[in-house]
């Protein structure tokens, strides 16, 4: 492998990866077209083309994405991670392995691989007819907060995000994220909202802004994911205002279920106790569960 084989992950490569992900089903949000393209700077990704299938190389953390196509076997699977540690890219670390990779066959993927597993690394899925009418008991208390929300807000409204509006939801996130601690993921953040700003139209990205009192309070940036499910790359809201985060996650829920979604993928919780909460509270379906494989 030398440099002449890696690219940027571009715009122009949507046909290439769409081909690629076509040959197998995955509900990853690592695999999303759009987030490889907005998180591209801040993880310095690259990608090169292996026996008919897309390899992600994150050059700032070492890592290696499972590969995008066909299934490799555990051997040329290894082979590869190899080749890429003598090149200097890697440390021989596979991200975004699915769990049944290793289950199904534990004892080969063994002879070539140590295997850890983070639930922090796994994304929620929620079914969106159950978000959209936040029903069963558990989802009681989104209920009536969404009530509170519509009492105490009765001039409350919602517009889809475009071209046109779409600084008035990156200067939200600036504001709201400017209220948060500093750290190195915000800034990585910032990185990617700004590459949102560059491409939303050819990522074929769409939103949604939640207004109270006239001023934005809350949006979320999605992307399709695959036929039935939408990545919600991006969802703020100020939490001052009681009831708005739940109503903008309903909403959202209603409008992608009417364009013929059924599931949501709300990313991962990255192991924080209060977006685990977070996110867990709404109930959901299942998880695309990821573990990481260590090349011996």
């Amino acid at each position: 492998m030398n440099d002449r084989d890696l690219r940027p992950v571009a715009c122009a490569d949507r046909a290439l990866f769409q081909k690629a992900l076509a040959e197998r089903e995955t509900r990853s949000c690592e695999c999303t077209f759009a987030n490889l393209v907005l998180w591209r700077k801040p993880y310095d990704e690259v990608f090169f083309e292996y026996a008919g299938r897309l390899v992600v190389v994150e050059r700032a953390t070492r890592l290696m994405h499972f590969p995008i196509g066909r299934v490799l076997p555990p051997r040329e699977l290894a082979l590869l991670a190899g080749e890429l540690r003598r090149d200097g890219l890697t440390d021989g670390g596979i991200y975004d392995v699915p769990e049944e990779y290793w289950t199904g066959q534990t004892a080969e993927c063994a002879a070539w691989f140590n295997m850890e597993s983070d639930e922090g690394t796994f994304d929620y899925l929620y079914e969106l007819e159950h978000l959209a009418t936040l029903s069963g008991p558990l989802l009681r208390k989104k209920r009536n907060l969404v009530r509170q929300f519509e009492r105490n807000t009765p001039d409350a409204a919602f517009a889809d995000i475009g071209p046109e509006n779409l600084e008035t939801a990156l200067q939200l996130a600036r504001e709201l994220n400017r209220k948060l601690h500093s750290c190195p993921f915000l800034e990585e953040e910032d990185a990617a909202l700004a590459a949102v700003r560059e491409h939303f139209s050819a990522l074929e990205m769409g939103g949604l802004l939640l207004f109270a009192g006239g001023c934005p309070v809350g949006f979320s940036l999605y992307s399709r994911l695959n036929a039935d499910t939408w990545d919600i790359h991006f969802e703020k809201a100020d939490h001052t205002i009681k009831g708005a985060p739940q109503a903008l996650t309903a909403e959202l829920a209603k409008r992608l279920l009417a364009r013929g979604g059924r599931l949501m993928n709300r990313e991962q919780d990255m192991g924080e106790p209060g977006l685990r909460q977070a996110k867990r509270s709404l109930d959901p379906c299942g998880f695309v569960r990821r573990v990481f494989l260590q090349l011996k």
